[in-house]
């Protein structure tokens, strides 16, 4: 049994050491070069810090050079922090002063962290840096697996984002389990899709390392000409998609598959967001007879997913699919607002329990102790559960389903009503690509934003045959697009705020 992440570069560069690895189409490393770099990186940094389980941030965007550099603090014995490039200042500022790194890696040199006054080295500095062999291997004997790998920061609903924190156990007990449940292997080809910062891309990186996979870092590019992306994995072979929803869908929604679909995938995760059976069936038709179709959920303080669902059976267009049940190793709850588990198709908090479970928010115990709560069924010893804020319910098939969120929920006319339920409902109508609804507290008015061009009263007409009179929007607000945040999800925070501002 592996003890630490380490050991999966190892391994995998001892079975396939001229195989490749990583690419992003400008530059490309076999497995012995990817855990050559990785050293070197990780001497560097033993040599400046002399630090043991200590935050370091590393610059990412869509290259192989952030995969060195994580794995490099990896074998260094401290854990990462991705910080997308792109991020606004203000926001990268914080998490510096959160986590005070003890270094900052930069892609270019003086490219990205040069105005933050922090300790910083460039990839063309430390993978040139003299490999310390006795020192790395004195630090791989020592990390062990309750060791952190990654802190990834995710937006807070005060504005201030929290650090999640993720051990070396955490992520191996989750590749493990995708590689075991589904049959990921050495011969696999992965495109990957998650930016990474961004927990959907822990997937493709562990599995990669894990199996021995060649992993394809696809470029921007291929979300803007969807024909281009098709091609892509055609021209690569690639067999393997763990991406957010959201990806898949920018590709299934332009019409991509009428001209050209793809050859060779054959398992197809989807994860991060709702997924709508319209949606999925357009994979299911373009893909090949015998692919495999997997729903993934679960939020970053779970170690990326928590529960899955391989779609097995016949949806109609209309239909949500299920999350599932849980992963191997963890357990889910519904709970009720009494702690109690909720009843037939009640709706209750989808909480989690297993060794997925982050220690917490880095420095925020306050915060962690919010929601990583004692387990109610077990006052005996520490228990710990993880309260995600998500609704779920049970269908008649004993199959978990994703609500909304718990601050989706409103009082309107007397009524408990879930948002998610109306976006569910409008999301099943055909020509509707995109839906979101936020409730105008003070005009009490349930307002419905979609991306389509149907015409309202369409849409009112097709509502009133799928919901009760007191949930249905009191108005329709039509887009070409709808905001999304960095993970590539639906930005409600802005649409409300665009709203209001609309409305004064």
């Amino acid at each position: 049994m592996a003890i630490n992440l380490i050991e999966y570069l190892d391994e995998s560069a001892k079975k396939f050491p001229d195989k490749l690895a990583v690419s992003d189409e400008k530059t490309e490393l076999t497995f012995s070069e990817l855990r050559k770099n990785a050293m070197a990186t990780a001497s560097y940094i033993n040599k400046i810090t002399n630090a043991k389980n200590k935050p370091i941030a590393v610059e990412v965007d869509r290259c192989t050079e952030s995969i060195v550099m994580f794995l490099g603090v990896l074998y260094s014995g401290n854990f990462y922090v991705p910080i997308d490039n792109k991020m606004p200042d203000d926001r990268v500022s914080i998490i510096i002063k959160d986590i005070n790194p003890s270094l900052c890696l930069d892609i270019k040199e003086k490219s990205f962290f040069n105005k933050f006054n922090v300790k910083i080295a460039s990839y063309e500095v430390i993978i040139n840096h003299e490999i310390d062999e006795k020192a790395l291997s004195f630090i791989k004997e020592n990390t062990i697996d309750i060791d952190p790998c990654y802190t990834m920061y995710t937006s807070g609903s005060t504005g201030i984002p929290k650090g999640v924190v993720i051990s070396h156990r955490m992520v191996m007990d989750f590749a493990d389990f995708l590689s075991n449940t589904f049959g990921i292997n050495e011969n696999d080809i992965l495109a990957n899709q998650a930016p990474f910062y961004f927990d959907c891309s822990v997937k493709c990186i562990y599995q990669m390392l894990r199996n021995g996979c060649t992993m394809y870092i696809m470029r921007p590019m291929y979300f803007m000409f969807p024909i281009r992306a098709i091609e892509f994995f055609n021209k690569k072979k690639v067999t393997t998609l763990l991406w957010a929803t959201s990806g898949l869908n920018i590709l299934s929604s332009s019409g991509v598959f009428k001209s050209l679909k793809p050859e060779t995938v054959n398992k197809v995760f989807f994860s991060g967001e709702m997924l709508y059976a319209k949606d999925y069936l357009l994979w299911k038709e373009a893909c090949q007879d015998e692919a495999m179709f997997i729903n993934l959920y679960g939020p970053t303080e779970v170690t990326v997913d928590c529960a899955y669902y391989i779609i097995n059976r016949e949806f109609n267009s209309e239909d949500v699919i299920p999350i599932g049940k849980a992963c191997s190793n963890m357990n889910v709850y519904l709970l009720d607002e009494n702690n109690e588990l909720v009843k037939g198709n009640e709706i209750g908090e989808i909480c989690a329990r297993g060794t997925g479970l982050s220690y917490g928010y880095y420095n925020n115990p306050e915060k962690t102790e919010e929601v990583f709560v004692q387990n109610p069924f077990n006052l005996n010893y520490r228990d710990i559960i993880y309260r995600t804020g998500d609704l779920g319910k049970y269908n008649k098939y004993g199959e978990l389903v994703y609500v909304s969120r718990k601050d989706h929920q409103i009082k309107h006319k007397g009524n408990r009503i879930e948002l998610g339920e109306i976006e569910t409902s409008a999301m099943t109508m055909d020509k509707i690509d995109e839906a979101a609804v936020i409730y105008d507290e003070k005009n009490k008015k349930i307002v419905l934003t979609c991306k389509t061009n149907l015409e309202k009263p369409v849409i009112m007409n097709y509502l009133k045959e799928k919901l009760p009179k007191y949930m249905m929007p009191d108005e329709i607000l039509i887009f070409e697009k709808l905001p999304h945040n960095r993970n590539g999800k639906i930005d409600r925070v802005k649409i409300k705020v665009d709203y209001f501002e609309r409305s004064n």
